[in-house]
């Protein structure tokens, strides 16, 4: 079996146990994500490579866009202010993202958060915490004036409460806000087999569904054709941050 995602069911009758049946001969082929209808037409699809494999001088690909070695914790020998304030962050993820005629942006994320870091968190993002599991970072593109921020809560999906199981975050400058919502589904399948855990993440700008990816397998990113090239930069920097880190599994536990 070529796939890595797994599923939060509980057995304990019948139906359960047919539904079960048709998640494992899902299993058995690779899993595809679910992407939205308006991702289907007039959309640049790309393999990714490089996620699998060693993560020491890493390297992600897909496309006209290429990382940097990936370094697992800042050494960055500038100073951005999301550094400063989370340095302590138990996973560090620093690379540059390379586009299209050799632009380049500076991407530091974080997840794992210290408990000490959830009030900081907050006043960055000048909103209220619900979740410990989050993922969060900076885009800087040095031939903009503009600095992103991105931020994605209950990253990995997992809940026991389903009431409680949105994935949502933003991707922002001073400008512009795009919205992140984890995709839930697998083609061929439904989403009552799915729906305790993230295959993958889109992003919506001005109502209308941009770009997605996928963090299953090898990684797959749609971009709408008609999106700006620097947006295609911010978001494949995200992108590739979604896929570079580490899934917390069972550790997204709500605050309340």
């Amino acid at each position: 079996m070529n796939q890595r995602f797994k599923s939060s069911l509980h057995i304990v009758n019948g139906p359960l146990l047919a539904a079960a049946f048709s998640l494992f001969i899902l299993s058995c082929r690779t899993a595809e994500v679910a992407v939205n209808n308006q991702l289907k037409t007039d959309t640049e699809t790309y393999q990714v490579k490089g996620r699998q494999g060693f993560q020491i001088g890493q390297v992600l690909s897909f496309g006209d866009y290429k990382t940097s070695k990936v370094k697992r914790g800042w050494t960055f020998s500038y100073s951005l202010p999301f550094i400063v304030k989370f340095n302590g962050a138990r996973e560090k993820i620093s690379f540059q993202q390379i586009g299209l005629n050799g632009t380049t942006a500076d991407v530091a994320l974080v997840s794992r958060f210290n408990e000490t870091e959830y009030a900081p968190l907050e006043d960055y993002f000048s909103i209220s915490l619900k979740y410990k599991n989050y993922f969060a970072g900076t885009v800087k593109v040095p031939e903009s004036s503009d600095s992103w921020d991105f931020l994605v809560h209950n990253v990995d999906g997992t809940s026991r409460s389903l009431s409680k199981n949105t994935t949502a975050g933003f991707v922002r400058s001073n400008r512009v806000k795009i919205e992140i919502e984890g995709i839930r589904e697998l083609e061929g399948s439904t989403s009552f087999l799915t729906q305790n855990d993230v295959y993958g993440y889109q992003f919506t700008l001005d109502g209308k569904i941009v770009a997605a990816v996928s963090t299953i397998n090898n990684g797959k990113v749609w971009f709408k054709k008609e999106l700006d090239p620097d947006l295609k930069l911010v978001l494949a920097s995200v992108s590739s941050g979604l896929m570079l880190r580490n899934n917390m599994d069972d550790n997204a536990i709500s605050m309340h």
